[in-house]
């Protein structure tokens, strides 16, 4: 199964692992059977680690954005996560975003998962818009200085 999933219930926290090509149906399946668990509760936060994937396609953040627009209530008010190794989910992450239209999720955008886990619990990393702005030290090394961040 490439879509594994934990839950922190002490730390409010969901983390989502997806590893390999995982269908949009995989992952829709993950998030459901998260939001079925006995020990999950609205408001907890999310890590989505996609950093053993390929960069989502257009199409599968157009499904994930009306999931997420559809499980607003199941969601709550949270932060999510989303940690990759490379910076092509970049645009993926955006759009899902921008079209799911939750005003109760903020995203964050990040390299590196202890910098998206210290964002998520003390929320003491500053960001603009809703894409943190790395470190050129948390870029991969083949990108750094190859791309202008907003």
């Amino acid at each position: 199964m490439p879509v594994l999933y934990a839950i922190d219930p002490a730390g409010r926290l969901v983390h989502l692992v997806t590893v390999g090509e995982a269908s949009f149906h995989e992952w829709r399946d993950a998030l459901l059977r998260v939001f079925a668990d006995p020990a999950y509760r609205p408001g907890f936060n999310f890590i989505s680690d996609r950093r053993r994937c390929e960069v989502p396609s257009r199409v599968f953040a157009e499904q994930v954005a009306a999931l997420a627009r559809k499980h607003e209530g199941e969601l709550g008010r949270c932060r999510w996560a989303v940690v990759t190794a490379g910076l092509g989910a970049d645009d993926a992450a955006r759009a899902i975003k921008c079209r799911a239209g939750l005003s109760d999720v903020e995203a964050g955008y990040f390299f590196d998962l202890e910098d998206a886990r210290r964002w998520l619990l003390c929320g003491d990393l500053t960001f603009g818009e809703w894409v943190l702005k790395p470190s050129e030290d948390s870029l991969p090394a083949d990108s750094r200085a190859s791309r202008n961040f907003r």
